[in-house]
């Protein structure tokens, strides 16, 4: 789940949200140079060779003078134009103490140019029906817009100007920090946002994972125009960015993207790196007081993996059967025969370095114990007795078949495929996911659960009045009560 330009709060990603992120790739290779050097074999649309390998529609793949890598996709389909820039830096980047630095830049964006304000820009978009539009997540920035290719030169110079020559006016810069300020205190008023938040600080204590995306207000409140500069002018370059331009254009208009973009002023970047988190030992709850809640929210979390790790799709069928689908373990038990609530799922968010594996419910307060413990004694189950060969068969056709899903159209296939250089997992992913997926045994699965997670290390957070959770007080290693004003 990335957060849109002016949305607030980024709760922690959760699987089922980033599933079809993490689902695709194709056959193009990179080669330096000004012009393109190589193209790929694919089809018009994305097809299955039948056996087990996907072929995915025509694209070309460039790298300019300058470093920044290009990918074309064209799709004569819809008179539509979509251009992505992904920035390979995002909100784990942040210094201390200026969470939401990341966001506030990608909030500013289109909030004024050397040339145009804020009212004209949304003026000249408006005009040719266009939207821009920006995201942060941990590892990355997302900026895009999209329009008619009718208007394709304009699209390319406004998203070129909107992303290269952003003014970070004092007005824009004031206003904007004000209204991310008192959107982070709105959302607070949300106990998901509440128990996301302190399940991420909970889990990865002062690691960068452990901080909000949009950054607390106080720190928003303390940001700078000079940090917001500082931030654009290091990490917006050419080399540590990634552009796709998807839809109906002609030859004549890629020589024109790789022109105008190729004059983006290359400098140097010495790419930052995000720590390992170190696992904290034991079953430890906190709660997060709020008194007058007639519901508990409850996060149930543990260190997970990165997204290059080697064990990375048998995990996904693991989560599979465990909570990552409706027909699942955690579903089944939880929720249709024990009547405890009515949506509980789990999942991993691999990142740069290992993310979070996490199980998300809810319930009502007089069930607080029954739901954890019973969670926790499930979870013990699945990572000592593993899954068993029905249910690998049932999560590789669950798998299977919402994967076209993910790049059943150019826009959802090209924005996976960014996202996989991003994390310089090969397009191999893709075209073999289907394949791969079918090789996979089920001790391969129980194996890589035994190595991944710990049965004794968990991190549970429930928002709720306290005094509903005290029962669980003496049946976990650590327990302790924070006010809910304290999360913020």
């Amino acid at each position: 789940m990335l957060k849109r330009a002016s949305v607030v709060i980024l709760p922690i990603t959760l699987p089922m949200a980033v599933a079809a992120v993490l689902i695709f790739g194709t056959l193009s290779c990179a080669s330096k140079g000004q012009t393109p050097t190589a193209e790929s074999s694919g089809y018009d649309v994305s097809e299955s060779t039948g056996d087990g390998i996907t072929v995915l529609r025509k694209h070309r793949e460039v790298i300019l003078s300058n470093g920044l890598k290009v990918l074309f996709m064209p799709d004569q389909s819809l008179p539509s134009l979509s251009i992505g820039l992904v920035i390979k830096t995002g909100s784990a980047l942040d210094p201390v103490g200026s969470a939401g630095l990341a966001n506030l830049v990608s909030d500013l964006l289109d909030q004024g140019t050397k040339k145009r304000n804020a009212i004209q820009i949304a003026d000249d978009l408006g005009r040719i029906g266009a939207v821009f539009r920006a995201s942060v997540d941990y590892d990355y920035t997302h900026l895009g817009i999209t329009g008619l290719s009718f208007s394709s030169n304009e699209i390319l110079s406004n998203f070129l100007e909107l992303t290269t020559q952003p003014s970070f006016t004092d007005a824009e810069f004031n206003r904007m920090k004000k209204q991310l300020v008192a959107g982070i205190e709105r959302s607070f008023d949300n106990p998901r946002v509440v128990a996301d938040v302190a399940s991420a600080k909970f889990l990865f204590g002062d690691h960068p994972y452990g901080r909000s995306v949009s950054g607390t207000a106080t720190e928003v409140a303390s940001l700078t125009k000079k940090s917001v500069i500082q931030h654009y002018l290091k990490f917006y370059r050419p080399g540590n960015s990634i552009l796709v331009v998807v839809g109906q254009f002609d030859p004549q208009f890629e020589k024109k993207v790789e022109t105008d973009f190729g004059a983006w002023a290359k400098r140097d970047l010495e790419p930052g790196t995000i720590p390992e988190p170190i696992p904290v030992a034991g079953v430890r709850v906190l709660v997060v007081d709020k008194p007058g809640l007639t519901q508990a929210q409850i996060r149930i979390s543990a260190i997970g993996i990165k997204r290059m790790d080697e064990n990375f799709l048998p995990l996904r069928v693991a989560n599979t059967v465990f909570g990552g689908a409706f027909a699942s373990r955690l579903n089944d038990r939880i929720r249709k025969e024990l009547g405890l609530t009515y949506s509980i799922s789990s999942g991993f968010d691999a990142r740069l370095t290992s993310g979070p594996f996490e199980i998300d419910t809810f319930t009502k307060t007089d069930s607080i114990e029954k739901v954890v413990m019973e969670t926790i004694a499930m979870y013990k189950k699945f990572v000592e007795a593993g899954i068993t060969s029905e249910e690998l068969k049932r999560a590789r056709g669950y798998l299977s078949g919402i994967f076209p899903q993910a790049i059943e159209t150019s826009d959802k296939l090209a924005f996976n495929m960014l996202l996989l250089r991003n994390y310089g997992i090969s397009d191999r992913y893709l075209t073999h996911y289907v394949r791969d997926l079918g090789d996979i045994s089920a001790s391969e699965v129980n194996t890589a659960i035994k190595k991944t997670l710990v049965p004794g290390n968990l991190s549970i957070v429930i928002h709720a009045p306290s005094q509903a959770a005290e029962s669980l007080k003496g049946k976990v290693d650590k327990f302790e009560i924070v006010p809910a004003a304290s999360i913020q």
